[in-house]
């Protein structure tokens, strides 16, 4: 089951005004995959969002959310960069969607953190 037939996603903070949305429209969904990709793109340029559902042979269930973009260099050679969160639950009574909400959130939290400073420190590679 898909999430929704189109979704708008800011490019933005979150803490700043969503007025830089791209709306990812359903292209793709069955029971544990729905595909969203951005239209009007002039090819080979993409934006794919996918969210996909698997459960292990040990009945862990991964969750993973990605982006992924295909752009264009000045040579018009297509480059595509990627990011996504996987979501892991193992199957413990312990493990509750709260919990796992809670950490979703640090996560987002760490990312967003005063306007980006980071993310800006993960892609100069810091540590």
């Amino acid at each position: 089951m898909s999430i929704g037939s189109s979704l708008s996603l800011s490019k933005d903070c979150p803490t700043d005004v969503d007025t830089n949305l791209t709306v990812f429209d359903l292209r793709a969904a069955d029971l544990s995959k729905s595909q969203y990709s951005v239209a009007g793109l002039t090819l080979p340029a993409k934006r794919i969002l996918t969210i996909s559902h698997e459960t292990t042979k040990d009945n862990v269930l991964r969750h993973l959310v990605r982006i992924d973009d295909t752009v264009i260099d000045s040579l018009l050679v297509p480059a595509t960069m990627s990011i996504y969160m996987v979501i892991v639950r193992p199957p413990s009574a312990a493990v509750t969607n709260a919990l796992l909400i809670e950490n979703v959130n640090r996560c987002v939290d760490f990312f967003v953190e005063t306007a980006n400073a980071n993310v800006t420190k993960i892609l100069n590679q810091e540590v």
